[in-house]
Parts: C-alpha cells; sequence; structure tokens
C-alpha cells in the first residue's frame, strides 16, 4: 500500500505521549524476554498497555522499564509504556539475527526518538522519528533512500513513522493492542544489560 494511504489511519498514535514498539520475524516470548532482559526480566503477568501507569512503582524518579510481547502469525511485535529497548542497536541486532529482521520506533513527551531497523543482525536504519523524511541524511545518522525525501509537518511526524514500518515490514500496528492484556515484563535498562558488549549503542 502507498504510503500516503496509510499515513491517515495512524492518527491515533498521535495520542500517546512516548513508547516504543518495535516488530520483528516471528519469534518466541521467552527469545524475546532473553534479548530485551538478558536473564532479569521479571514476568508481571498479563497487562494492558494502557494500564501500565498503575504498575509503577513508588518513586516517580524512578526509572522502570516494561516490555509487553504481542504474537502474531507470522511476526511478534514488542510495546513499551516507557522504555527505548526495541530502538536500542544490540537489541535489535539481536532479534533479526539469523536472518530475521527487526523494525523499532520510538518516541517521547518531548519528541525525540529513534527509528532502528534491522536485518540478518546489521542495523540498516537509524535516524531521528522526528525526521522520517529529510532531503539528505543528517549528521552521522543511517537513512536509507526509503527516507530521503521532502520533510514531513511536524504533526504528521509519528503518524509517518507507524506508516513507514508497515510499509517496510508488513505490519499493521492496531490500536487495540494499547487495551488488549499482553504478557508483561520489568526489564534492566538496555546500556546496562549490553555494557560489557563492545559497540552495543553504536550502529
Amino acid at each position: 500500500m502507498a504510503l500516503d494511504a496509510l499515513v491517515g489511519k495512524y492518527a491515533w498514535v498521535n495520542r500517546i505521549e512516548g513508547w516504543t514498539v518495535a516488530v520483528m520475524q516471528r519469534r518466541s516470548v521467552d527469545e524475546v524476554v532473553r534479548i530485551y532482559g538478558g536473564g532479569r526480566g521479571e514476568p508481571m503477568g498479563e497487562l494492558a498497555f494502557v494500564d501500565m501507569d498503575r504498575h509503577r512503582g513508588p518513586d516517580p524518579g524512578g526509572v522502570e522499564l516494561f516490555v509487553q510481547v504481542v504474537t502474531g502469525a507470522e511476526f511478534t511485535a514488542t510495546l513499551e509504556h516507557n522504555g527505548w529497548s526495541g530502538s536500542f542497536p544490540e537489541i535489535a541486532r539481536r532479534c533479526s539475527a539469523g536472518g530475521g529482521w527487526s523494525y523499532g520506533v520510538t518516541w517521547n513527551v518531548n519528541g525525540a526518538g529513534m527509528v532502528t531497523q534491522a536485518v540478518d543482525g546489521t542495523i540498516v536504519a537509524r535516524f531521528e522519528s522526528l525526521f522520517s523524511f529529510e532531503p539528505e541524511p543528517r549528521g552521522d545518522e543511517r537513512r536509507p533512500g526509503w527516507a530521503i525525501g521532502p520533510r514531513v509537518d511536524p504533526d504528521l511526524a509519528w503518524q509517518v513513522c507507524m506508516a513507514q514500518l508497515e510499509q517496510r515490514t508488513g505490519v499493521e500496528v492496531e490500536e487495540r493492542w494499547l487495551r488488549e492484556p499482553h504478557p508483561t515484563f520489568r526489564i534492566p535498562e538496555p546500556y546496562s544489560l549490553y555494557r560489557d558488549v563492545e559497540g552495543a549503542d553504536r550502529y
């Protein structure tokens, strides 16, 4: 489907102040939790994305990261209410290893975020999600040809990112996922998890 036709149906994502959504070639929940949690993923049961604020600890300044796993027939998706693991380079590489693929989009309340695409263990795209299209690469980003073009209206940036995700992967991210319960795990911060892996945050 043409990108323009996909953009409109993702208007609902503009109500999300910050999140990370990643899709990948189908992997088991156990595999995903090992990659995201490194053996330190703490099961929390089946919870809904929209209810995650109620499961945070009492310290409002504390960093608590959660991943929720959505399993489709031919893909696996992850949702993160307040984390960014799905767009962390080392995690993307591992999720795409062995001939697979991974595509993650993240943004926060301040408008900062990243798009990270990996194929067969290699990062093939890495650029700011606010700038889903640019006339030429910016700085040290890894911007593929499909993300080169006229700049997008900032008010449409998140919709365009999601449309790009669907166009590149064939996976439609559905609003109903946010209301449905999914296996949920508390996970460590990715920089800490992969601190002993050289170049874990590089691409």
